[in-house]
């Protein structure tokens, strides 16, 4: 299943939350934000890629 890809932008934001949630030992975390008149539930979980598989990742970017 190919999802769309995110802005570098957005990519760029998401890898400093993960660096602020590494740094204090958090591995999930869950807010609320606002967007489009509406209240929105986040919830963020830091799953490692096990090392076997970090060459499809890398595939799935190129």
């Amino acid at each position: 299943m190919h999802q769309p890809s995110l802005t570098l932008d957005l990519c760029q934001s998401l890898t400093r939350l993960t660096r602020q949630m590494l740094e204090t030992d958090q591995c999930k975390t869950q807010t609320h934000v606002l967007g489009r008149g509406r209240i929105y539930r986040i919830t963020v979980e830091l799953t490692p890629v096990p090392p076997e598989q970090i060459d499809d990742v890398i595939k799935a970017y190129q």
